[in-house]
């Protein structure tokens, strides 16, 4: 069976999410935030990955967005407005996604792939 262009799309952007995603956190591994603060190199680079995850949510189409009511995708949409970050708010609005909504979101998605397989498949 051929997916329809839309399928694809969401297809590859649920992909791009949740790789950006994994990237942040192999990039992160175990900083404090003064590491992660101090970083020349891992800072921009998840600061670029965080800016992926927020135009890819925005990106969703919200009947998408509404199969997985545990991700908040308004909120990562929102941390595009953030990105980078150019105040004390903005940098501790990165620092809490960093240290408490990635790795829930990333469990919610690992297991919203299991139960809804249809939107995560390319089929050619």
């Amino acid at each position: 069976m051929n997916a329809t262009a839309s399928e694809i799309y969401v297809a590859s952007l649920l992909a791009n999410f949740f790789e950006a995603g994994w990237s942040v956190q192999v990039l992160l591994g175990d900083m404090t935030r003064p590491q992660y603060e101090a970083s020349r190199l891992a800072r921009p680079a998840i600061q670029k990955h965080l800016r992926t995850m927020a135009t890819t949510a925005a990106s969703l189409p919200p009947d998408v967005r509404d199969q997985m009511p545990k991700v908040d995708w308004q909120s990562w949409e929102d941390l595009g407005d953030h990105l980078p970050p150019r105040c004390p708010a903005d940098r501790d609005l990165v620092w809490t996604v960093l240290e408490h909504w990635l790795p829930p979101e990333g469990r919610e998605l690992r297991r919203y792939r299991q139960q809804l397989p249809q939107l995560w498949r390319y089929r050619f």
